[in-house]
């Protein structure tokens, strides 16, 4: 439905719409190690901040994980992370 959605000073990655729901997806990605770490509790407040600046808002708050490395590239994809 959307990207790179601000709201004030926060920021959702991506809008979408999975059924009748509106899903709020934050997407990290790193070279190596475990791109989740980056989801700090300080980001997961600021991501829900900006969720509740909508209208509607989101139903549920997910993450993406992108991993690159030698083996290739890995995406998890983590539903209701906050």
């Amino acid at each position: 439905m959307a990207r790179n959605v601000t709201v004030g000073s926060d920021e959702i990655d991506l809008l979408m719409a999975w059924g009748g729901l509106l899903v709020a997806v934050e997407v990290k990605t790193r070279l190596g190690g475990d791109p989740a770490e980056a989801f700090t509790p300080a980001k997961a407040a600021r991501f829900r901040r900006a969720g509740r600046g909508l209208q509607p808002g989101p139903g549920r708050y997910d993450l993406v994980t992108v991993c690159a490395g030698r083996g290739g590239v890995e995406v998890r994809w983590l539903p209701g992370v906050c």
